[in-house]
């Protein structure tokens, strides 16, 4: 007998000796293998379950500060419909006071709310009851500055001005209300009750502490700046 052969006939009967060893060892492996990588997902997905939390519940306050935010803009535009009711003849001095009451409109916490992108979590008709309302402001913000850029330049140049005018006076005036009719549908709308995350019995969550706020908040600021 060969060396070769009685190389080969060791190492068959080692291996033949010590197979039980060696499944043992490859299915130890391997079964430790798979519940370290289990482990592994749950805590990657608990962690993104906790940012997701801290998440809506930092969305909570910012839909409570669009909710008043609207609320403050459905007072502005009644205030801007009274002034303009106070005379039924287009003035120039009628469209300044406009603009002024215009300036009145706030649309920060709108803008708050998408720089953090957590708008991604509400539902469908919440946010666009938001852009809705968002756009209202917008278009009257619009619509009464040129009007009374149209109204100077309307009775400076225009041989029909004054009836030009008076045109443009009542159309604005005719606006208002169903502008007003979609920003108190979205104060009625936006509310943070409305969320899906809120128990269905209409109880509130508690507010987080102050100390929860502030590290979400921070932790949203950093993600918005690194963005």
């Amino acid at each position: 007998m060969s060396v070769v052969t009685k190389l080969l006939r060791s190492f068959f009967e080692t291996v033949l000796s010590q197979w039980p060893d060696l499944v043992g060892t490859f299915y130890g492996v391997l079964l430790g293998g798979l519940a370290t990588l289990a482990i592994v997902r749950w805590q990657i997905a608990e962690g993104h379950r906790t940012r997701e939390n801290d998440d809506k519940v930092f969305l909570a306050l910012l839909v409570e500060h669009v909710n008043r935010e609207i609320s403050q803009n459905v007072r502005v535009l009644r205030d801007l419909m009274s002034a303009l009711e106070q005379s039924v003849v287009a003035r120039t001095e009628m469209w300044d006071w406009a603009v002024t009451i215009s300036h009145s409109f706030s649309q920060q916490a709108h803008d708050d709310l998408y720089r953090t992108g957590l708008q991604r979590y509400l539902p469908t008709f919440f946010e666009e009851a938001i852009r809705e309302a968002h756009a209202a402001v917008f278009e009257v913000m619009n619509r009464v500055r040129q009007a009374r850029a149209r109204h100077i330049f309307n009775a400076s140049y225009r041989d029909s001005g004054a009836e030009l005018n008076e045109v443009l006076y009542a159309e604005t005036r005719e606006l208002l209300p169903g502008l007003l009719a979609t920003l108190q549908d979205a104060d009625r709308v936006v509310d943070r009750s409305n969320l899906p995350w809120f128990p269905a019995d209409g109880g509130v969550h508690p507010l987080p502490r102050r100390g929860r706020i502030r590290r979400v908040a921070g932790r949203l600021r950093g993600k918005t700046a690194n963005s």
